[in-house]
């Protein structure tokens, strides 16, 4: 069976190396042949030249360029793929307008934001599918309550190859603190750094320091924020990195989250590292964590709560220690495998609901 998986992401985020985990297991699955389309810059193009993952490009990133639009048209044309399987929004667009204009495919689209559909075109193109899948229960309900019929959605959360991540971890003189994300508004990390602020004040917590990798249109407001509180010697704005360099500085994971959430792989990422989680108590996070067995929940956007809970792991390391055995339990739920599984069982149940 020929699946072509669509993304026009232009930069290397957690649905792109979704893409490269489902592209890769549907190569070592027998009667699957993947093939990726993605704009001819997308760094996505490394990981797949490094496991042999055929792909081809389009001209850029845009779902409304025309030269987008012949290109795909004439890759289908050519390749014949039985399911077109779009992993974002642009990538729905251009998904949708060819199976408006030559119909011979099962379309999915997979919906890894929380946010409400915005009326039109933003919507129809969701409705061109066959089936929409959801990263998070949160996400299919906003979908049906947009209007997609229920009988259309899924759920199947992201998953992470937990292979891919070092238990070990590096000696520091000092308690590290981490995160890890894009510095955006969806993100959160001003709580973060107003959380800091908090805990700098408590006289009850040894040195610390932070470590904040990430890069994004927030980085200048966040660091003059940072400095405005006193806290320039205290957080490291390391820019991007591989979540798998970070993880082994850091001794307790935070993830403050403020909306639009899907299934968050940086929770999974830490409790694959043995590192004990504090998150935001988005429904989304909280359909992966549970309070006090595998991380810690605060109350969204409330700094002083996301100190306290830092303070909490810091002076009870055999509840940090149970969160920390507890996620790296959680995280064989959330394994690449397991989510690449339940596609391959809809691509399959897809096809056979077409003959």
């Amino acid at each position: 069976m020929k699946i072509l998986l669509l993304d026009m992401g232009k930069i290397m985020r957690g649905g792109q190396r979704q893409v490269y985990y489902l592209a890769r297991h549907l190569a070592r699955t027998p009667g699957f042949e993947p093939l990726v389309a993605l704009p001819a810059k997308a760094p996505l193009r490394g990981l797949l030249d490094e496991s042999s993952i055929p792909y081809v490009t389009l001209p850029s990133s845009s779902d409304l360029n025309p030269l987008n639009i012949f290109r795909l048209l004439r890759i289908i044309t050519v390749h014949q793929p039985a399911i077109i399987h779009t992993n974002d929004a642009k990538g729905a667009s251009l998904a949708a307008l060819a199976k408006k204009i030559l119909g011979k495919f099962k379309l999915i689209h997979s919906r890894r934001v929380s946010y409400r559909l915005k009326p039109g075109w933003s919507k129809k193109k969701y409705l061109e599918g066959d089936a929409l899948v959801a990263v998070s229960r949160e996400i299919q309900d906003v979908l049906v309550e947009c209007g997609v019929p229920e009988e259309k959605t899924s759920t199947i959360h992201s998953g992470i190859d937990s292979a891919m991540y070092s238990t070990e971890k590096h000696a520091h003189p000092v308690l590290t603190i981490g995160a890890v994300g894009a510095l955006s508004t969806q993100k959160g990390f001003e709580v973060l750094i107003e959380a800091l602020g908090v805990l700098k004040k408590d006289d009850t917590m040894p040195d610390w320091q932070c470590l904040i990798a990430g890069d994004g249109p927030l980085f200048q407001k966040l660091k003059e924020r940072a400095d405005t509180l006193g806290l320039t010697d205290s957080i490291m704005f390391l820019g991007y990195r591989d979540s798998r360099e970070v993880l082994p500085e850091i001794d307790i994971l935070i993830v403050p989250s403020v909306d639009g959430e899907g299934s968050n792989a940086v929770i999974k990422e830490g409790w694959a590292s043995e590192t004990p989680v504090i998150i935001s108590d988005l429904p989304s996070n909280l359909e992966l964590v549970t309070h006090e067995h595998n991380g810690l929940v605060f109350r969204n956007r409330k700094a002083e709560e996301l100190s306290a809970a830092i303070g909490r792991l810091y002076h009870d390391p055999t509840l940090a220690a149970r969160l920390t055995e507890e996620g790296a339990a959680s995280v064989q739920n959330y394994t690449d495998n397991t989510m690449a599984n339940k596609y391959v069982q809809l691509y399959r149940t897809l096809t056979m609901d077409a003959r």
